[in-house]
């Protein structure tokens, strides 16, 4: 069965550290069978959330824009990746304004919280940071989990590669194969 996923790179720098692990995993995918849609959230015209509110009572964004083809696209997709790398801890500001905006998917409408989108989506979460530890990543990860959790969609895989600043992935001659590998036997996907 034909599946879709978007990607989403949350980097400003294209063909860098981050974009180029996000390819690897759409490589890996595209060998599942599953078609990838690519954006870089750099190249996109993306406006903040005002917090107006207007999507808790019709669950669309009022703000047209970048983003909002991506959300759009969200709605019908299979599964994300959401790539980002690490800035004083935590994820880019382009990749916030986005997961701010997807708060536009969530269903209030009975005072209960909901999901809008369809049930059974996946993601994978991909982190890069300079620094060499877990602890340089800061919350670059786990704040792009919680957003995609919110959505009540499944996290099948948490990718974090450290030290670019050293290593980057273009000079890391193993870290291709062993992504293929992880996406290919990963029987979540």
């Amino acid at each position: 069965m034909f599946k879709k996923w978007i990607a989403i790179v949350g980097s400003a720098r294209n063909g860098k550290n981050t974009e180029l692990i996000t390819d690897y995993i759409i490589k890996a995918l595209k060998q599942k069978e599953i078609y990838v849609e690519k954006y870089i959230l750099g190249a996109e015209n993306i406006s903040t959330c005002s917090g107006c509110e207007y999507c808790i009572k019709t669950g669309e964004c009022n703000i047209n824009d970048g983003v909002s083809k991506i959300i759009e696209n969200m709605k019908s997709a299979d599964g994300y990746i959401l790539a980002s790398p690490s800035y004083n801890y935590n994820m880019t500001a382009q990749m916030k304004a986005l997961l701010d905006r997807t708060f536009c998917l969530n269903d209030y409408s009975d005072g209960k919280w909901k999901s809008r989108l369809s049930s059974n989506k996946k993601a994978i979460v991909v982190g890069t940071c300079k620094g060499k530890s877990k602890e340089c990543m800061g919350y670059t990860v786990e704040g792009m989990k919680k957003g995609m959790l919110e959505l009540d969609i499944n996290v099948v895989d948490e990718i974090e590669y450290y030290n670019t600043k050293y290593m980057p992935v273009e000079m890391n001659e193993g870290i291709e194969e062993r992504i293929l590998d992880r996406i290919k036997n990963n029987r979540k996907i």
